[in-house]
């Protein structure tokens, strides 16, 4: 596979990188700066094709958790602020441009990235996972920790891709992976609620790395 690919631009890994035309272009990382913003809107020009991969490049990452926050209340960890040139949030790629491919998950699985690129190559269309971990749970013959253990899981609501890793070693998934296909996620509070646990709590479980995607951000909004 890797004999048909070459790799003409990468900022973290070439010093004499230079943008043109692609077939595929993969995009890590949210739009935070008006520099990253105009790079995403140049990629999306001499691109074919977009794949955005990992939790900030699909619903902003960690650093979108300032966008429930106002601007200044972050700005005030830095000792010279007035250096922080930053856009007013930090915003997922498909909200700057149009993405063909989501590839979920923090970190991203490296074999469905594999499986990406040689379907791509094959003239196939990709198998990208969208449903719940807890089908992966079912293939691996877990336990679920949610009944047997009582331990609080956002399996239910998150899409597939890690293996079903934490559910494993008997811990509730935390959601790195994201929100899967129509997730049922106000039945999952209420199962939450009804096992003893807080508006607070419930709440602070959504605040993870995928908070700002639509699902999950109406939950860390609306539960004040």
């Amino acid at each position: 596979m890797w004999d048909h690919i070459e790799i003409v631009f990468w900022l973290l890994g070439k010093s004499d990188n230079r943008m043109e035309e692609v077939d595929i272009a993969f995009v890590e990382g949210s739009v935070s700066t008006k520099e990253e913003e105009d790079l995403a809107r140049e990629i999306r020009e001499k691109a074919k094709m977009v794949v955005t991969i990992g939790a900030c490049a699909n619903s902003g990452g960690i650093q979108a958790l300032r966008n429930f926050m106002k601007q200044k209340e972050f700005l005030s960890v830095y000792p010279n602020p007035r250096f922080i040139e930053s856009l007013e949030r930090s915003v997922p790629v498909g909200e700057i441009i149009k993405v063909d491919y989501e590839i979920w998950g923090c970190p991203v699985n490296p074999s469905i990235l594999e499986n990406f690129i040689n379907s791509y190559l094959h003239n196939k269309k990709p198998s990208i996972p969208d449903f719940p971990l807890c089908m992966e749970c079912k293939i691996k013959g877990n336990i679920c920790v949610i009944d047997a253990y009582g331990i609080p899981c956002l399996g239910p609501v998150v899409r597939a891709g890690c293996g079903a890793i934490c559910p494993s070693f008997k811990r509730g998934c935390y959601g790195c992976f994201g929100p899967c296909k129509n997730p049922n996620i106000d039945a999952l509070i209420l199962w939450f609620k009804n096992m003893g646990l807080g508006e607070e709590e419930i709440k602070r479980m959504f605040e993870n790395e995928n908070a700002y995607s639509p699902e999950f951000k109406r939950i860390v909004e609306g539960l004040k």
